[in-house]
Parts: C-alpha cells; sequence; structure tokens
C-alpha cells in the first residue's frame, strides 16, 4: 500500500542529506562548550585570581546543567516549535551569549551571559539536532546520531587550539568578540535551511527497509525499531526503566566528564605542562569522544545495544582506576584518552537505546530528559576533581569516579536484564 504522503516523503528523502549536514554544522557551533578547560584559566585571571577558581569551575558545571535542564523545563514550549525555530532561538542565545561573554567584569555575569546564554542556547539546538538525526536516518540510527554526537563532542579539536591561541594573541574580549558572532551567522544561516521531518515518514523508511528484505529472501537490512515501549515523556518518566537507564547513563558519563572539563587542570597542575601543551591533549581527548560516539554508534547497528553499554560502562573502571594509583604522564594522558573514548560511546548511544527503549514517536521529547543525565554528570564530575585535589593530586577524585563506573556498570545489567524479560 502507498502512503498518502509518498510524493512528499521523497521529496524529503532528495534533500534529506543536506538538512543533515546543515545539523552537523550547529553541532560544531554547540561544541563550542567543550573548550571549557581553555578558558577558565583566563576566566579565573580575569575575574580575581586563583581565589576565585572554585566559583569559576562551578561555572561549567551550572553552563551544562542550563543546558540539560532546558529541553525538561521549556518542553511546554519547545514541544511546539519546529527544528529551524529550535535551531534559530538557540543559535541566538548561544552566540549572543559567547559575545556578551567578552565584556564580563564579574562573577554573576559570567553565570548570566555564559552560564544562562550559552547553556540554554546548546540545550534547545543540540537535543533537538540528537533526536532529528535519529528520524532523518531512521535506517542508521546509531551511525547517524552517533556521527551527530561525534561532530558535537570532537568539534573542540578545531576549536581549542583556535582559542588558545586567539586568547594568547589578542586577549579574552577580542577572542569572544569574534566567535559569538560567528556562531550567531552559522546557527542563523543553517535555520533557513534545515526542513521538520514530516509525520509518518519514519515508518515510510521502515517499511521501505522490510520490503527490501523481503525482495531478497529476508537476507536484507531489517527496522531496527524493536521498542520495549512507546510512549511520550509523561508515560517514559513514570517507568522503572528509566530510572535505572538514568543511572546508568548519568554515572557512567561521570568519569568523562571530569576528565574532559579539567584536562587541561590536571595535565597543567599535576604534569608541568604549559596551557598551550595543555590545549592539544584537549584537543586529543576531542578527538577521543568523537571517534567514541562514532565507533560505538556505529556498533549499536550491528549488535546487541545494551551489551554495547555494559562494554562502555566497564572499561572506565579500570581507566579510572589505573589513574588513582599511576602518576606516569604516558600513563595518565592514555587513561584519559580511553575514558574520553567512553564517554563518546554514551553520547553516540543514548539517542538510539532511547528510541530503542521508548520507541521513536517522541523521541526528541524523549532524548531532552535524557539529556539531563550529562548535566548530572556536570554537577558530580567537575566538582568532585576541584574540591578534592591538592597540589595537582587527583588520585581521591579518580577514586570517586572509578566507584560511579562500579554503579553504571551494574545498572547496564539491569537494564539488559528488563529488555530480555520484556521482550521475551
Amino acid at each position: 500500500m502507498i502512503p498518502e504522503n509518498s510524493n512528499l516523503f521523497k521529496q524529503f528523502d532528495q534533500k534529506r542529506n543536506l538538512y543533515y549536514i546543515c545539523c552537523m554544522v550547529v553541532a560544531i557551533v554547540a561544541g563550542l562548550g567543550y573548550t571549557w578547560s581553555i578558558v577558565q584559566t583566563p576566566f579565573v585571571q580575569k575575574l580575581g585570581g586563583t581565589s576565585v577558581t572554585a566559583t569559576v569551575a562551578l561555572c561549567y558545571t551550572f553552563t551544562v546543567l542550563c543546558s540539560t535542564m532546558s529541553p525538561t523545563i521549556l518542553g511546554g514550549l519547545t514541544r511546539h516549535l519546529k527544528i529551524n525555530q529550535m535551531i534559530l532561538i538557540g543559535g541566538i542565545l548561544f552566540g549572543g551569549g559567547y559575545f556578551l561573554t567578552g565584556y564580563i567584569n564579574s562573577i554573576p555575569m559570567l553565570f548570566l551571559t555564559y552560564g544562562v546564554g550559552t547553556g540554554v542556547g546548546a540545550g534547545l539546538m543540540y537535543p533537538s539536532i540528537m533526536g532529528y538525526s535519529a528520524s532523518v536516518m531512521p535506517e542508521k540510527q546509531g551511525f547517524s546520531s552517533g556521527l551527530m554526537a561525534g561532530v558535537y563532542g570532537g568539534s573542540a579539536i578545531f576549536w581549542s587550539p583556535l582559542l588558545a591561541n586567539m586568547i594568547a594573541g589578542s586577549g579574552l574580549t577580542a577572542c569572544f568578540n569574534i566567535i559569538g558572532p560567528v556562531c550567531l551567522v552559522l546557527c542563523i544561516a543553517m535555520s533557513f535551511v534545515v526542513k521538520a521531518v514530516p509525520d509518518g515518514y519514519v515508518a515510510y523508511k521502515q517499511s521501505q527497509i522490510a520490503g527490501a528484505g523481503d525482495s531478497d529472501g529476508g537476507n536484507g537490512a531489517k527496522p531496527k525499531s524493536h521498542s520495549v515501549y512507546d510512549m511520550d515523556r509523561g508515560h517514559m518518566v513514570r517507568t522503572s526503566l528509566f530510572y535505572v537507564a538514568a543511572f546508568a547513563f548519568a554515572f557512567g558519563l561521570t568519569s568523562g566528564m571530569m576528565i574532559i572539563s579539567q584536562a587541561s587542570q590536571i595535565l597543567q597542575s599535576g604534569h608541568g605542562m604549559t596551557p598551550t601543551q595543555a590545549a592539544l591533549y584537549v584537543s586529543l581527548l576531542s578527538l577521543m569522544s568523537l571517534i567514541g560516539r562514532i565507533l560505538w554508534g556505529s556498533v549499536t547497528d550491528k549488535m546487541d545495544k545494551y551489551v554495547t553499554l555494559c562494554i562502555i560502562c566497564a572499561i572506565p573502571i579500570l581507566t579510572m582506576g589505573i589513574l588513582t594509583v599511576v602518576t606516569s604522564t604516558g600513563v595518565v594522558i592514555a587513561c584519559m584518552a580511553i575514558t574520553a573514548l567512553c564517554y563518546g560511546g554514551f553520547g553516540g548511544t543514548i539517542t538510539p537505546i532511547t528510541a530503542d527503549l521508548f520507541g521513536t514517536g517522541h523521541i526528541t521529547e524523549n532524548y531532552g530528559v535524557m539529556y539531563l543525565m550529562f548535566g548530572i554528570a556536570a554537577l558530580i564530575g567537575p566538582r568532585v576533581a576541584v574540591t578534592m585535589s591538592h597540589n595537582g593530586d587527583y588520585s581521591k577524585a579518580f577514586l570517586i569516579g572509578c566507584i560511579l563506573a562500579v554503579i553504571s556498570l551494574a545498572a547496564a545489567f539491569v537494564i539488559r536484564r528488563k529488555v530480555a524479560s520484556a521482550q521475551s
């Protein structure tokens, strides 16, 4: 049976790659937030010196909380907005926030312009494009969402050295006054190109995949949708499965959030690196995060999603455990890089796992709720790293990261058992 909107779906098919690429540009812009470890020290120097380090560091946690909470808090409003409108509004807040941050002269202003402005802006853009990526290419959700998340997390490879050199050469204000308008223009331009996924398109593509499988004797690709449930945000948060998944994601992300947010400080204070040298390794961690998002997202298209989840929960137990007892710079960098790889793995698998657990019909709003786990990890990880470090020694913080990774793995095993039971 041919769907009534088949012509509309075919027209969307012809341009969906363009729309996806435009969303990748938005992801590159939003990924600027991963350069916090580059700008933290200049902020500290501008706002009072080492005495305000802990307070300034808290701004990163506040920013991530604004980013991760805004999709849920503003959900009643944003569910009525299309993808291009979300990009437009988010881009204005994000680019404007960066521009205004160049003029701050107090910590409250930093929290307002950087924390609220860029945080809410990213919170409107990133979950929207992640949900969009799962719908615009439903036949390969793991790869498309993993690549999108990879571009988002890995864009700091480009941004980190750029910001470090701009700040060193021209100062913090000039840097932000250039970067802000560039982000603003890019997001506005992309918002005029991207179009919403037509209603029924996901089912249309899945029927095509099923038809292709039937035509070659059953050996073709199969629809990837085997959801345990199919529900909206309100029903999702009433299930025990949601809270188990939340524990797995939040505690699994914590060790990576700890490493990525404080990488520059860890390498400078604990291993004697200069800010420029540390920035290169921040770029390495961003690269590993990018690879992890694409790699593990793609793996979920090929093998059991929940085995994949267990693996990326288990590896940080080892790496954080090693960081607790080893001080060799080479080993520390290697363990940090592997932890970033698994952190990226969470970024690349949360979307397909959320779609698998709770359905694709409400993936954007459901992902917006699950995105809160990044905020919880940001609340725990950086704060633990700052408060439990002493003269460059982060071993106690790493030990807590290891313990939380154990809890994450236990939750992942519970999810796997619940899914197996529900589908049997």
